[in-house]
């Protein structure tokens, strides 16, 4: 079942305990544990539990919300 939550520090230090570094793109990391169950951390918010379709959902909003917010995208 998915949850969100926040951490108290956006510095990403190591994975979640039984989670797997899968990518780290500035802010946004995607983290595997087991099959079909994903976490996506970006800055300080956390959505884990993820399926796999709901993890490519969560981080494609993740990375596009990163690059328009350092001005690599614009919306208009």
């Amino acid at each position: 079942m998915p949850e969100s939550y926040f951490t108290k520090s956006m510095e990403y230090k190591k994975p979640e305990p039984r989670h797997k570094l899968c990518g780290q793109w500035g802010l946004v990391t995607l983290k595997q544990r087991g099959r079909d169950n994903f976490l996506v951390r970006y800055g300080m918010q956390v959505e884990a539990g993820l399926t796999y379709s709901a993890a490519c959902a969560k981080l494609g909003q993740a990375l596009m919300h990163q690059l328009a917010c350092d001005g690599d995208l614009t919306n208009g």
